[in-house]
């Protein structure tokens, strides 16, 4: 198959880094209402919100970056898209702190599949002089992701709801993980 524009990947992987950055902050955008309604402690909040997360995320990481080397890495970061986008939608659907604990690390399993194979892929398609700028427009995504997060928040937090939002963004990242998985994957380097 033929390698697509390297355009293509980085606007593809930047627009899949400011979701993976939507997803990931927009609970501390509903930080107050979230702790209120599962009258979770400081230490319980710093929990879900530090540890938790990054934990799974840190060693899935390891484990997903070894895929990312033998099997297709689109379908990789496809599949990691649709298990985050569920888990989002699961944190909306949450009633008690385990499933929110839950499926707050399991976030950061799914959200560990972009990194190591996004990067992977712009070094495949764009040539060494460019990769410093490529690598600086896809981390782009981390502001402009936190930011969304915030802005969807503050304009439909009040209208729907947290949880609404939470399901939302996880059926659209389903979506668009699907779309992902079967994208043409470029020529390795």
């Amino acid at each position: 198959m033929k390698t697509l524009s390297p355009r293509f990947y980085l606007i593809v992987f930047l627009f899949l880094n400011i979701i993976n950055f939507v997803d990931r902050n927009i609970l501390f955008a509903f930080g107050d209402t979230i702790k209120t309604e599962f009258d979770l402690t400081n230490t319980q909040w710093g929990l879900l919100t530090g540890l938790v997360f990054l934990f799974s995320y840190s060693v899935a990481s390891v484990f997903i970056g070894v895929l990312g080397d033998r099997f297709s890495r689109t379908k990789i970061i496809g599949i990691g898209i649709v298990f985050w986008s569920a888990m989002t939608s699961l944190t909306g659907i949450a009633k008690n702190i385990p499933t929110l604990f839950i499926s707050r690390a399991l976030i950061g399993v799914g959200e560990s599949s972009l990194s190591p194979n996004a990067l992977s892929m712009l070094s495949d398609v764009y040539p060494q002089s460019k990769r410093s700028l490529a690598t600086a427009t896809y981390y782009l995504g981390i502001p402009l992701g936190v930011g969304f997060g915030f802005l969807i928040a503050s304009i439909l937090g009040h209208i729907v709801g947290w949880r609404v939002i939470f399901i939302s963004l996880g059926l659209i990242g389903v979506i668009i993980g699907l779309f992902v998985y079967c994208m043409i994957e470029p020529e390795r380097g």
